[in-house]
């Protein structure tokens, strides 16, 4: 198997998990914020997530045409996830649930086409796809464990 082939696996397993986590949450405890000590909601994670896809998108889509200069934006990663979960707490849930299917599908068509693959690719995909997932995971499995 080779390197695009393993992460596209990786992303596909990690996306499975993060989807049947939020299934197990009833609608009207997607945007209740306690899903993190810093007051997320499964809402803020999707929208968090979505927007981290489209970002890799655009990153390659930049590759593909040789604009890639290293970022896609000019603040600091805090400063980012700040300003997105300031812009999720404005959106609906269906707004969220439509950006966190299709920056994911789009994330995912772009890097299965990318030719060539660069090492730059690989590196954006796999931070924003399956490394990325893997850092929210623990977040989603502790509280659905918790007591309701």
């Amino acid at each position: 198997m080779d390197r695009r082939e393993a992460l596209l696996r990786a992303e596909e397993r990690g996306w499975r998990e993060l989807n049947g986590l939020i299934a197990r949450f009833p609608r009207e405890e997607l945007e209740r914020p306690d899903l993190t000590p810093e007051g997320w909601s499964v809402k803020d994670l999707m929208w968090h997530i979505a927007c981290w896809c489209a970002d890799c998108v655009r990153a390659l889509d930049r590759i593909r045409a040789g604009t890639f200069t290293g970022r896609t934006f000019d603040e600091d990663v805090e400063t980012v996830n700040r300003r997105l979960l300031e812009e999720c707490r404005r959106l609906d849930l269906a707004a969220v649930r439509a950006a966190w299917h299709a920056s994911r599908t789009l994330m995912v068509e772009r890097f299965a086409t990318l030719e060539p693959l660069a090492p730059e690719a690989e590196e954006w995909f796999e931070e924003s796809g399956p490394l990325h997932y893997a850092k929210h995971l623990a977040d989603l499995r502790a509280s659905v464990e918790r007591p309701r």
